[in-house]
């Protein structure tokens, strides 16, 4: 307590000291007012009130959702973290649309920061994945889809992808399997994506080339929420790991 009181005397020194000038303290009173728990009891209604206004929304954000082993970040051409991103959109989607999917994609611009190792809570879900991004999924004919691949080897940086193994060398695809299969150009291919890149975000332009478009009002971090809270069901902590599915030789 004797700190506290210290504490508060040399304030008002300093205080006096910096209102030097032109003016001068002919005189002063003071005492000494204790800092402890009487405060704790004085309650501030109008702090109270504006807190409990948005405790509603709080609360639910610290949720713990699963554990993971490790903390884990994105890394291109490929990591745990963006890996499993796009296999989150690939399945989640065949819950949503009842249909199987072939291949999904994200970008990576939209893995804003990593996945903590320990607790999970729903707060680092959505500061992982902060954009109101809706899971969608297109049919594309497999000769479009190739040409459309064609495209994002060029650019040597892949997006995260799931249900391919892609291989680019000097900005050409060397390798391309769906399924662990060379791709069908007269197939009709289900691809599942977010609906920032269906329409032209980061350069990617599939809404032109699809043969159809279903969409959802589900949010990527929402499915990666109910992803995580299916596998954690008593399950060992979550560990995401790079598979070689993306490969660049530069």
């Amino acid at each position: 307590m004797r700190v506290k009181n210290l504490f508060l005397i040399l304030i008002a020194a300093l205080f006096l000291v910096g209102c030097s000038g032109s003016h001068s303290v002919k005189s002063y009173t003071w005492e000494r007012i204790t800092v402890d728990s009487t405060y704790d009891e004085m309650e501030d209604l109008s702090a109270t009130e504006a807190i409990a206004k948005y405790k509603d929304l709080v609360d639910p954000l610290q949720e713990i959702i699963g554990y993971s082993a490790d903390e884990y970040d994105k890394e291109r051409p490929e990591s745990g973290l963006s890996n499993f991103a796009a296999d989150v959109i690939r399945v989640q989607s065949e819950k949503i649309f009842g249909k199987k999917m072939d291949l999904a994609m994200t970008n990576f611009g939209g893995i804003r920061t990593s996945l903590p190792k320990g607790a999970i809570r729903v707060y680092d879900i959505y500061s992982i994945f902060p954009f109101n991004n809706a899971l969608v999924y297109v049919e594309i004919l497999g000769s479009d889809l190739l040409k459309f691949f064609d495209k994002l080897a060029s650019r040597n940086n892949p997006e995260a992808l799931s249900g391919v193994k892609l291989v680019v060398e000097d900005r050409a695809i060397k390798e391309f399997l769906i399924g662990g299969k060379k791709i069908d150009k007269n197939r009709v291919y289900n691809f599942a994506t977010i609906d920032f890149l269906l329409e032209g975000g980061d350069g990617i332009q599939l809404i032109d080339i699809a043969q159809t478009i279903h969409r959802s009002e589900t949010y990527l971090r929402d499915a990666v929420i109910n992803h995580i809270k299916e596998q954690a069901n008593g399950s060992e902590p979550l560990k995401l790991e790079k598979d070689s599915r993306v490969i660049v030789k530069r």
